[in-house]
C-alpha cells in the first residue's frame, strides 16, 4: 500500500542524502600544491619530458586564483624561467621585466635582472655561432650590458653581482669589437674621419681586454696615412704610456 511505498521512498531519500553527506569532497591543492606541481613538471615530471606549456598553465592558475599569496610572485618568475629554458629568450626577457615591474621590492629582483640580461645576451647568439658575430646589430648586447651594470651598481652585495660583472666585460668587449669592425670598414672605404671617430670611441668606452691598445695603434696608423704627423705622434705617445709594446699590433 501507499504508506508502505512512502516509507520505502523516504528510506531511499534518506540513504541518498546520507551518502552525499559522507562522500569525500576533492580539495584543491592550493597555491603551494599548484606550485609544487609546476616545479615537478619543470623537472620532467612525465615520461614525455618537460611540458613547459602545462607548467605555465599551472603557474598562471596560481596568479589568477591566488594573486595575493606568496606564491604569485614565484609563479610569475618561474613562467619567465620556462621561456628561458625553452630558448625563447625575447619572451623570457619580457617575463623577467614584467616580474620586476610587478614586484619591485621582491628579494628575487637581482636574479630577475640578471636573467633578463642573460636573455638578451643569449638571444644574440645562434646555433651557427658559438660566439656573437661582430658584424650584426648589437642592440641585444647593449640591453644586456645595461642590466648587468645595473646589478653591479645597485646590488653590489648580491650573489649575482660577480657574475654580472663578468658578463658586463664580455658585453663591453663584444661592443668594442663591433666598433673596431666598423672602423676597419670605414678605413677600407677611405672614410677616415668616420674611422677615427669609431676608434676614439673604442678607446674611451672599452679600454680593457686589449681593445684600447688596438684602437690607439690603429688610430695612429690612420693619422700616419693621412700625413697628420702631430696627431700620429700624440697617439703613439698615449699608446706607449698606457700599454705594453706587446699589445700594439693585434
Amino acid at each position: 500500500m501507499k504508506i508502505g511505498r512512502y516509507r520505502a521512498l523516504s528510506f531511499v531519500l534518506v540513504a541518498l542524502v546520507a551518502g552525499c553527506a559522507t562522500a569525500p569532497v576533492k580539495e584543491q591543492p592550493g597555491p603551494q600544491g599548484f606550485y609544487d606541481k609546476a616545479l615537478s613538471e619543470l623537472k620532467g615530471g612525465s615520461i614525455f619530458g618537460t611540458d613547459y606549456e602545462q607548467a605555465r598553465e599551472i603557474l598562471n592558475r596560481i596568479i589568477d586564483t591566488y594573486p595575493y599569496s606568496t606564491y604569485a610572485p614565484l609563479a610569475q618568475l618561474r613562467i619567465a624561467d620556462t621561456y628561458f629554458k625553452e630558448g625563447r629568450y625575447l619572451e623570457s626577457a619580457e617575463g623577467y621585466e614584467h616580474f620586476i615591474k610587478m614586484y619591485p621590492n621582491d628579494s628575487n629582483i637581482p636574479y630577475a635582472i640578471f636573467m633578463e640580461g642573460k636573455s638578451y645576451l643569449d638571444n644574440q647568439k645562434t646555433w651557427l655561432f658559438k660566439s656573437i658575430p661582430y658584424d650584426i646589430d648589437q642592440t641585444g648586447i647593449r640591453n644586456a650590458l645595461d642590466e648587468f651594470r645595473y646589478i653591479v651598481g645597485n646590488y653590489p652585495s648580491s650573489h649575482y653581482a660577480p657574475k654580472a660583472k663578468q658578463y658586463a666585460k664580455k658585453c663591453e668587449y663584444t661592443l668594442g669589437m663591433h666598433d673596431m669592425y666598423i672602423a676597419d670598414f670605414y678605413i677600407h672605404e677611405g672614410h677616415y674621419e668616420a674611422a677615427i671617430g669609431r676608434l676614439k670611441e673604442v678607446y674611451d668606452k672599452y679600454p680593457e681586454g686589449g681593445l684600447g691598445a688596438r684602437a690607439l695603434y690603429k688610430l695612429a696608423s690612420v693619422y700616419k696615412s693621412l700625413g697628420a704627423s702631430e696627431d700620429y705622434r700624440q697617439a703613439m705617445e698615449m699608446l706607449k704610456e698606457a700599454y705594453p709594446a706587446s699589445s700594439y699590433n693585434k
